[in-house]
């Protein structure tokens, strides 16, 4: 059993946690928020919020300035002694692995953008996207990135999970495209067989669209083998992203399924966060800027930039 002195450690504790992550969000010449709020937002008596704020005060995380009826404003801000409260340091995301030219360009943008606001980060990488978002339930991570129709065919599975910030004008992948050997293939019809990797969520519910209304038998495997199994014509088609078309190898037998009304989607990079984690939606929102870091990305796509995330 916990004795008193050890809750009230615990309890001040995570209220410091609390408000180092409210703060790292503002700017000097911000007005603090009134303890009445925080109590309200934290659920502890304004005592402990006190002498929380007194805590990060003597140890000159931040000054305060009194305005009268106006309140309480941040004077200045040591943003580095901040993060040391935070539980943040460093933030992990979890990355898909970046095996295409895009997803290299894509993460150099992140990187470099997250180092110009000085944020704390380590990468991790990972796929399938499965993999990344199940490591963001399980709040073994800080934030993941995938495309944003993941995020929308996980929402009822991963009802703790969010977008904390939609990159638009950044690249994430090209869109499906659906690649077959028959010079008489005129679409998907019963009796046929797809390679499917289960694992890959977009393209699990691709695959699963083009199929509506059709018996077509599904073989379940990894990406690699699927790949391998559809090139040995073991299965009638296959789909992939137009990323892919060096390792399927049949760019000529291959078709678009924009018509189905996914690319868009497909195709927007969005940054998901634990609902749980508190501040974390916020400090992404502020820190990250889907403009620069699309515009880093078309610079590394065109060669006039290097490749650089770690």
């Amino acid at each position: 059993m916990q004795n008193n002195s050890t809750m009230f450690y615990q309890k001040n504790g995570l209220v410091v946690i609390m408000l180092s992550r409210d703060l790292v969000c503002l700017s000097p010449e911000d007005r603090m928020t009134p303890i009445a709020e925080y109590e309200k937002r934290f659920g502890f008596s304004r005592w402990t919020i006190q002498t929380a704020i007194r805590f990060l005060l003597d140890n000159e995380c931040m000054e305060l300035e009194k305005r009268g009826p106006k309140g309480t404003f941040i004077a200045k801000l040591d943003y580095e002694k901040l993060w040391g409260y935070t539980g943040w340091n460093p933030l992990l995301g979890v990355l898909p692995v970046p095996t295409s030219k895009t997803h290299n360009a894509l993460l150099t943008g992140l990187s470099k953008s997250l180092r110009k606001q000085h944020v704390p980060f380590n990468f991790s990488f990972q796929t399938p996207v499965s993999s990344r978002l199940e490591s963001l339930n399980n709040q073994r991570c800080h934030f993941v990135m995938t495309s944003k129709l993941a995020m929308r065919v996980v929402q009822e599975k991963y009802p703790e999970l969010e977008t904390a910030a939609e990159l638009g004008g950044c690249l994430y992948s090209k869109p499906y495209r659906l690649y077959y050997h028959s010079d008489y293939f005129r679409g998907v019809e019963d009796g046929m067989s797809v390679a499917v990797n289960d694992r890959s969520i977009e393209q699990s519910f691709m695959t699963d669209q083009v199929c509506l209304g059709k018996k077509v038998k599904k073989v379940y495997l990894p990406y690699h083998e699927s790949i391998s199994l559809f090139q040995r014509k073991k299965v009638d088609f296959l789909l992939q992203r137009a990323d892919a078309d060096d390792y399927v190898g049949m760019q000529d037998r291959s078709y678009s399924l924009s018509h189905l009304g996914f690319d868009q989607e497909i195709m927007t990079p969005v940054i998901a966060v634990h609902r749980q984690n508190y501040g974390i939606e916020k400090l992404i929102k502020r820190n990250i800027d889907a403009v620069e870091i699309a515009e880093i990305q078309q610079k590394v796509l065109s060669g006039a930039m290097d490749p650089a995330y770690y």
